[in-house]
């Protein structure tokens, strides 16, 4: 989901004209092979909503996710990120847990200081080599870094180390993000894809 950063109503009344900006070539990193397909998972319904909150119980924010379909004022194939700004200082030092529910018809509506949108549906490419800048958090063979500047996130960008010969996977995160260190590197075995989108 250029990003722009917008008022609530302004994004659910306005037509969006957003493009996918790679922050990659600012990491150093090269793809080597892709697949295109959803970065998180929309579930099963009209709409998922990932809920981020650190592990002191402040919010990070909410990821609101469509599929091939959406309600009025939403755009199918399209995350919409509403982040509370005012607790972007908990990153890196505090774990981030995750949930996620399902819904159909009309999703909550939420005022976060900071929104924005991603597109959905985009090319997971495999990682040569990966960068140990933004803040860096892991569960397992997910995870996740954030990029931020004193306004704000900049970028997000998921990956995920899975078995060599295998075919990258739309993402469901759940549960704790630990806080990482350093870059990714994957097992014997593995390899490592990710998305990379900057606002």
């Amino acid at each position: 989901m250029k990003h722009q950063v917008t008022l609530l109503g302004s994004m659910v009344m306005m037509s969006f004209a957003i493009g996918c900006g790679a922050i990659d070539a600012a990491q150093g990193e090269e793809d080597v092979a892709s697949a295109e397909l959803a970065q998180l998972d929309p579930g099963d319904g009209i709409w998922r909503i990932y809920t981020i909150n650190y592990d002191n119980s402040a919010e990070f924010g909410t990821i609101l996710v469509f599929g091939s379909s959406a309600p009025t004022g939403f755009r199918a194939n399209y995350e919409y990120w509403y982040v509370n700004a005012s607790n972007l200082q908990y990153l890196g030092t505090e774990d981030l847990n995750i949930s996620y529910t399902d819904g159909t018809g009309t999703p909550p509506s939420y005022s976060n200081s900071q929104q924005f949108t991603l597109p959905a549906v985009v090319t997971w490419a495999e990682l040569a080599e990966d960068s140990s800048s933004g803040y860096l958090y892991d569960n397992g063979n997910v995870h996740l870094r954030i990029f931020k500047n004193s306004s704000g996130i900049t970028g997000v960008k998921w990956l995920q180390s899975i078995p060599t010969g295998s075919t990258p996977a739309n993402l469901s995160p759940s549960g704790t993000f630990t806080v990482g260190s350093g870059t990714v590197t994957p097992g014997s075995g593995q390899v490592t894809y990710f998305v990379s989108q900057a606002l």
